[in-house]
């Protein structure tokens, strides 16, 4: 329960289309794309730019070109996205958004499925977002990417608000102990070491 405020207002968002209208974009940890479709079909999805009575295929291409470049993420708008790895199909969802000149994007556990070095990429294109003006609301537990890339962070824990901290006073150790609602541990116990040999 509790309500949501959009540029100072509280909003009620029923529907994905009513998010979209207040320009606030998700990336859901399961993708919404058209598997069949390419890169610029996807993204130009309900949106394709049009000639005359026909979709301007070339155009599509072009823009979605266009919106890699501004946000440094690159990608082939002609490849199919069923031939595309996770990483990319994720990178698809987030120009899609961006497309629709999301004003804030929200990534709900973006890094689970990438590997490390896609977290890192993923990262750096976060950046690039908010320094174009866009705000990102990075769901994780990954404490490092949060202390890597956040601002702000706020912990929920069993659907409870807990508080809010700017990252610069925030550490991992203190983030984790909002988290479990406890003292916690920095150190790491030595498990004992089993051998056949009595």
């Amino acid at each position: 329960k509790g309500e949501v405020l959009f540029e100072g207002r509280p909003v009620r968002i029923n529907s994905p289309a009513e998010a979209i209208n207040l320009k606030i974009g998700m990336v859901h940890q399961e993708f919404m794309l058209v598997p069949s479709l390419t890169v610029s079909e996807n993204m130009m999805l309900r949106e394709e730019p049009k000639k005359g009575i026909f979709i301007n295929r070339a155009k599509a291409v072009e823009e979605t070109r266009r919106i890699a470049r501004m946000y440094q993420l690159p990608i082939d708008p002609d490849t199919r996205v069923e031939d595309l790895p996770v990483g990319m199909k994720q990178r698809v969802e987030i120009l899609k958004a961006l497309y629709r000149d999301c004003k804030v994007l929200v990534l709900d556990e973006p890094t689970a499925v990438l590997t490390p070095a896609e977290s890192d990429q993923l990262c750096c294109a976060i950046r690039h977002i908010t320094e174009k003006g866009r705000s990102v609301i990075f769901i994780s537990h990954k404490l490092r990417e949060v202390i890597q890339i956040t601002d702000r962070v706020t912990v929920i824990r069993d659907g409870k608000y807990i508080g809010t901290v700017d990252t610069k006073d925030a550490t991992q150790l203190t983030l984790a102990q909002m988290m479990v609602g406890r003292p916690v541990s920095s150190e790491r116990k030595e498990r004992p070491c089993f051998t056949d040999k009595e």
